[in-house]
């Protein structure tokens, strides 16, 4: 005898069926809840903590240089941003590659990079010369450029589209906060040590961050999860589960018919303004997470470089704080707009004042450091608002990697925000470029609240397309 559905999966079996599925699916939406729990405490952690290892190992050489790697290298006035663009340029190239790779061989390939750049951060320890720092930074680009597309992709794996935007800005963007407060615990730490052989200064940092990065990525590789319906770290009627919520979550995403529907989504005029708002968040996010002890080592010039690590951690935690409850009351009350606006207020009130003064007010100076590193968890913000505003699967699919991959971009701008030339003039040029840019996108951000505000109050009641805010 077969049993009689609860109006909870009747309603579950509805809704599939008017999304075009066909046949009903009983599902047990309170097995669902459990399962989606399960991966967010087992399986984001992993991908988070992938995120955090190549977030520190490309920042380092922040922390590194005011402790002698600029000099004793002899990287001159551009060399260390040469060196951090061609990172970039190596990342944004190799970031479609690499994901294609992961769908071919295995989900595994993302802990082998993390090895793989461990590795090469522990290289980094004993290059001697400007062509080494260019060649380490070009690998490193290429290693680390399986990580954030990698990671997103096992998400659509276990996830249904509709909860991607979420766990991508909650539990992976925000870890990046995290990589700049242990960073420059780290560093501090290894600068400490006594000189081993070749190995000194600037040179632990590399050589013990790669380390652990090496170690911890043996870990992940057994840890990370195979395909859903493969993996050990489900049971079979998870698997099963799992396999069920995504194949219904996909169906309108393989009805994706033809170039025009992929045209209207690109060039849609909010992914258009929501992708030039994330380009500009790179440039301030780039900025501050490589040049952060640089900016501290001209507001301390009498500091040793311990001290300009350990002054480089309250910053960043608190960044990690405030921007997981900023993303968390966005994506809670659906106040996307509102809250990445407070972003970029916050961005200019710390660029604004820290122009507005002169060198005698440290502490005001310091205090800009905490209001720019906060503001920039707008950029997860507006990711997640213009995702939830796509139409439908498809279209939020080909929006996150259109936003994602485009202001990858404002990275390549960031790592020329802060030079050697300007550190005279307390870094005018770049607090000037972060402020102007800051104000644009506040400006843009508003108009377009306002904009999806009226549309929504014209559509008044009536069914259809609504603008999430």
């Amino acid at each position: 005898m077969s049993s009689t559905p609860t109006p909870t999966e009747s309603s579950y079996d509805e809704k599939r069926q008017e999304a075009g599925l066909v046949g009903p699916l009983h599902v047990d939406l309170a097995a669902e809840r459990r399962l989606v729990r399960k991966l967010d405490w087992r399986l984001l952690p992993c991908l988070a903590l992938t995120y955090l290892l190549a977030f520190i190992d490309r920042t380092n050489a922040g922390n590194a240089r005011v402790a002698g790697l600029a000099t004793e290298l002899r990287l001159g006035n551009w060399g260390f941003n040469i060196g951090t663009c061609l990172y970039y340029v190596m990342l944004i190239v190799c970031e479609i590659p690499a994901v294609m790779l992961v769908r071919k061989f295995g989900n595994r390939l993302v802990p082998l990079a993390v090895i793989a750049f461990g590795i090469i951060t522990i290289g980094t320890g004993f290059i001697h010369n400007r062509s080494g720092f260019y060649a380490v930074k070009s690998l490193l680009g290429i290693a680390e450029s399986f990580v954030l597309p990698g990671n997103s992709y096992i998400i659509t794996q276990f996830y249904k589209r509709s909860e991607f935007s979420v766990r991508i800005g909650f539990f992976i963007f925000s870890a990046g906060y995290l990589s700049g407060a242990f960073g420059g615990l780290l560093a501090s730490g290894f600068l400490h040590l006594s000189p081993m052989g070749p190995v000194h200064t600037w040179r632990h940092i590399f050589v013990w961050e790669g380390l652990i990065t090496a170690g911890i990525g043996i870990i992940l590789f057994f840890l990370y999860p195979s395909r859903p319906e493969t993996t050990t770290m489900l049971t079979e009627e998870e698997r099963k589960l799992t396999s069920l919520r995504i194949s219904s979550a996909s169906a309108s995403a393989s009805q994706f018919p033809s170039w025009l529907q992929v045209k209207e989504v690109v060039f849609n005029p909010v992914v258009l303004a929501s992708t030039w708002f994330y380009i500009i968040n790179n440039v301030t996010v780039t900025g501050m997470s490589v040049f952060t002890p640089t900016i501290l080592a001209l507001n301390y010039p009498h500091a040793s470089a311990i001290r300009i690590q350990l002054l480089s951690v309250p910053p960043n935690a608190c960044a990690w704080a405030f921007s997981v409850a900023l993303i968390y009351l966005a994506m809670r009350y659906k106040m996307h707009g509102a809250a990445a606006l407070v972003g970029a207020l916050f961005t200019i009130a710390g660029y604004g004042t820290w122009l507005a003064t002169d060198a005698s007010y440290i502490k005001t100076r310091y205090t800009c450091l905490f209001l720019n590193t906060m503001g920039g968890c707008y950029g997860p913000i507006v990711l997640a608002w213009t995702v939830s505003n796509a139409r439908n699967d498809s279209a939020r699919a080909l929006t996150a990697a259109m936003i994602s991959g485009t202001g990858a971009i404002g990275s390549i701008v960031g790592s020329w925000s802060y030079f050697p030339t300007d550190a005279n003039t307390g870094y005018h040029i770049g607090n000037t470029l972060n402020i102007s840019l800051a104000v644009a996108v506040a400006a843009g951000i508003a108009a377009l609240w306002v904009f999806e505000a009226q549309y929504n109050k014209r559509k008044g009641e009536c069914a259809g397309f609504r603008y999430v805010l």
